[in-house]
């Protein structure tokens, strides 16, 4: 089976790191063939840590019908959306495995944690008990995700993320390095929270949400 990590921005080679991560702690072996980025991406044609950046056009037209495994290292919730999409619909035998560093501490017994597919989780984040986390999901370095919290699909948790008990998070949310979103508290689907922002009130009304406590700007 061929790997593909789908970006070849910043976060496209922290995921690489941490498939490499896996690779040595348990010999689960994701290592890309390689990155693939848009058309129009200045970084097609050139090599990222060993790896060529093929063009989407090249994968799909390579790719199409093989059985690969995609892990889609993009952060924003609504491209990553636009890429689910379109690989499910072109690539016939594609799977969405989920990335866990070596380094999350969660609950491990037999349903505490519910995932779907595609989700990326990267290293020294906790996810403590009773957590349902949907498809597509990235949480970046060290973020917290407390008891009972619902992580909706295509959501993305910049670093330092803390979410306290019985958040709920709906699809295409983005919150931003160092937010905090205090217990029981509702976000609506396609929502930005800013760098540093603390929530404390549901959020009912997609746009852009910034300051302590958090205000609409846009």
């Amino acid at each position: 089976m061929l790997n593909f990590i789908i970006g070849a921005g910043g976060f496209a080679r922290e995921v690489d790191w941490l498939i490499e991560d896996i690779y040595r702690h348990h010999r689960v072996d994701y290592r890309p063939r390689n990155f693939v980025a848009s058309d129009f991406d200045e970084q097609v044609g050139q090599t990222i840590n060993g790896k060529v950046v093929l063009s989407e056009s090249e994968f799909f037209q390579k790719y199409a019908s093989d059985s690969t495994l995609c892990f889609i290292g993009v952060g924003d919730p609504g491209i990553k959306q636009e890429l689910c999409l379109k690989l499910k619909r072109t690539v016939k035998r594609a799977e969405f495995p989920n990335l866990i560093h070596p380094g999350v501490s969660y609950d491990k017994r037999k349903e505490k944690v519910s995932l779907g597919e595609g989700n990326i989780i990267c290293s020294n984040t906790i996810i403590t008990t009773d957590v349902t986390i949907g498809n597509f999901v990235t949480i970046n370095v060290a973020c917290t995700v407390g008891h009972d919290c619902l992580i909706g699909d295509f959501v993305t948790l910049s670093p330092g993320v803390n979410l306290s008990g019985r958040v709920h998070l709906d699809e295409c949310v983005f919150i931003g390095t160092g937010a905090h979103i205090i217990e029981r508290i509702q976000v609506i689907s396609n929502t930005v929270i800013g760098a540093g922002a603390t929530v404390v009130r549901n959020i009912e009304i997609p746009g852009t949400y910034v300051g302590t406590p958090t205000k609409m700007i846009t």
